[in-house]
């Protein structure tokens, strides 16, 4: 009988801990990025409905204090979320961007509402588009390497993502030539 109270202690410490990982292999084909992911869903295991693919942390070039994250970001649930924020330890801030083109002009200002993604909708932040800004490096991210980036959801909440760092991140999406990071 005392072996049966241990295990079902045991039992629901482990229910309260419902933080959820799981790992897939990943290949990114032409831009040269293969790579395990782990995904953390948070206490709620709330994420079911949100699919991600195609992240990469571009890494850190020259002396820049800065880099930028990408992902795209289906929404395969029933209910609308949002992408309020994101965090990374290898940064003092991290934020949202959006890019736009003002004729030759390109803009880059904050997303201070974030992302909205609709049921069926995905977005796609990537190279020359909308990104997540990773500001004040404390950790330089080096090609081939990981760091995890922590996405806020408003209702999936917080979901963590084990990025491959590349030079070249998402090559084959956008030509980045002339363009300064």
């Amino acid at each position: 009988m005392r072996k049966l109270l241990i295990v079902a202690a045991a039992m629901l410490v482990l229910a309260g801990c419902d933080s959820r990982t799981e790992t897939s292999k990943t290949v990114v084909s032409d831009g040269q990025v293969s790579a395990t992911t782990r995904v953390t869903a948070n206490a709620d295991g709330v994420h079911s409905g949100l699919k991600f693919t195609d992240y990469a942390v571009r890494a850190a070039l020259g002396i820049n204090p800065n880099t930028a994250a990408y992902v795209s970001i289906a929404n395969t649930g029933k209910t609308p979320d949002r992408l309020v924020s994101a965090s990374c330890a290898c940064a003092k801030t991290a934020s949202l961007h959006t890019m736009t083109m003002h004729g030759t002009m390109m803009e880059m200002g904050d997303a201070k509402d974030g992302f909205p993604i609709a049921p069926g909708q995905t977005i796609a932040l990537k190279p020359g588009g909308d990104h997540i800004m990773l500001m004040g490096l404390t950790q330089r991210p080096q090609d081939g390497g990981f760091v995890d980036v922590t996405l806020n959801f408003e209702k999936a909440g917080a979901v963590t993502l084990h990025m491959p760092v590349s030079s070249a991140p998402l090559a084959s999406d956008s030509d980045m030539s002339g363009m300064k990071m």
